[in-house]
């Protein structure tokens, strides 16, 4: 691994060193910033009208954010998206005592920071990778963020439990500000490249390649379990069995160590002819975790847990991501199309969260709140169970069908 990275351009190298202090500043704050907004109100409903918020943020923002591309580069508008996801923290520090009055303003900003950053991001990934080394990148990738963010949950931790009241939380937040702007400055070393200036978008909605006009259902599905299940669900769940802040940054920082781990073996094993049984195998990995840790809430269930759900989530993510990836390379003419099919992704996803929360706000009126986090915990992982046959119909079933024609 260390070979191949020492083979990349001083350009991706300063890429992948931004993000690595992008994501040590995130993961400082994102696993505790859901504790921070549950504690403002006890209940779960500020969480999921904060998910909802930016999720229908994030279908109109990318519109925006394809212009600004456009206009500019994807690597201009990564930038600013560091700075507005550092602007999301200065409203947490700024409306501290009110947040919840705020919690449409905090939403959107964060749909906006996330629009601004993942264009860059998705572009770069499909200007800098190809289709038979992109799984391999991915987990690359994956490794050196994690590495970035591995100390920064339990050190969150440590600094939360030293402090009464919120004051730790503040501190954490703040520390957060700093190495998203040392990101943003380490950016400026990432000069990109520019895109044509002409939108495709709707030549994409009309006749995208085959792949694709078949992923909309997938992307969909696959909104609706992380706009609830990867958004606060199992940070809740996890604050809730280990019982505390500074115990969840230890669990954190272990699930970390492991995602390092199962970043290098799945990288080393990687194989695009592979995509769809990884995922079927993380997708029944995190459903039986997440059962066993609703039905059980005991420590011998979390350390469980923490080994599972890392290697599972990464399987899941990385094939998912590859295949999308994948999909829009299928078209003749990706290389003008792909920005307007990263725009398009959005709707589907964005659609499928705002379905997820609505699910979620749907259970919370009907089911208690000591049985709604295990409840819900267990049953938004079964649509990524559900998901395996129709990538397989897919990806697998017409190459099948061509084999056998030949």
């Amino acid at each position: 691994m260390f070979e191949v990275f020492k083979s990349f351009s001083t350009e991706l190298k300063f890429y992948l060193i931004m993000n690595v202090f992008f994501c040590f500043g995130g993961a400082l704050s994102g696993v505790f910033q859901s504790v921070f907004l549950w504690k403002m109100d006890k209940t779960y409903s500020l969480l999921a009208y904060y998910s909802l918020y930016w999720s229908a943020s994030i279908i109109i923002s990318f519109v925006v954010c394809s212009w600004i591309a456009r206009k500019t580069s994807p690597m201009i508008t990564m930038r600013f998206g560091f700075l507005f996801y550092l602007f999301t923290y200065l409203i947490m520090l700024i409306f501290h005592n009110n947040l919840q009055d705020h919690i449409m303003l905090l939403g959107g900003t964060t749909g906006l920071a996330m629009s601004l950053y993942y264009v860059g991001v998705h572009m770069a990934v499909l200007d800098l990778t190809t289709n038979d080394k992109r799984d391999s990148f991915l987990y690359i990738q994956g490794v050196l963020n994690t590495v970035g963010g591995v100390a920064a949950p339990l050190l969150a931790g440590i600094l939360i439990s030293q402090f009464n009241g919120m004051i730790g939380y503040y501190v954490v937040f703040i520390a957060t500000c700093v190495f998203f702007f040392i990101a943003f400055l380490i950016s400026l070393k990432v000069k990109g490249s520019p895109i044509s200036s002409q939108s495709y978008f709707w030549d994409v909605i009309k006749d995208p390649s085959r792949e694709w006009k078949k992923m909309y259902s997938v992307m969909f599905a696959d909104g609706i379990v992380s706009g609830v299940y990867w958004t606060f669900l199992v940070t809740m769940i996890t604050f809730k069995v280990a019982g505390g802040e500074l115990n969840l940054g230890v669990f954190n920082t272990a699930a970390e160590v492991v995602s390092i781990l199962a970043f290098m073996m799945l990288a080393k094993f990687s194989n695009p002819d592979y995509r769809i049984r990884i995922f079927a195998i993380g997708s029944v990995g995190i459903l039986l975790g997440s059962v066993l840790l609703s039905s059980f809430p005991v420590l011998i269930s979390l350390i469980i847990y923490a080994v599972i759900q890392p290697v599972a989530g990464n399987m899941i993510n990385t094939s998912m991501n590859a295949m999308i990836y994948a999909s829009i390379e299928r078209d003749p003419d990706y290389k003008n199309r792909r920005l307007d099919y990263i725009i398009i992704r959005e709707i589907p996803l964005g659609i499928g969260r705002i379905i997820g929360v609505t699910l979620f706000l749907i259970m919370r009126k009907y089911l208690n709140s000591d049985n709604l986090l295990p409840i819900s915990f267990s049953l938004f992982p079964i649509v990524y169970v559900l998901m395996i046959p129709t990538l397989y119909m897919v990806w697998k079933k017409p190459r099948r069908v061509m084999t056998a024609e030949k």
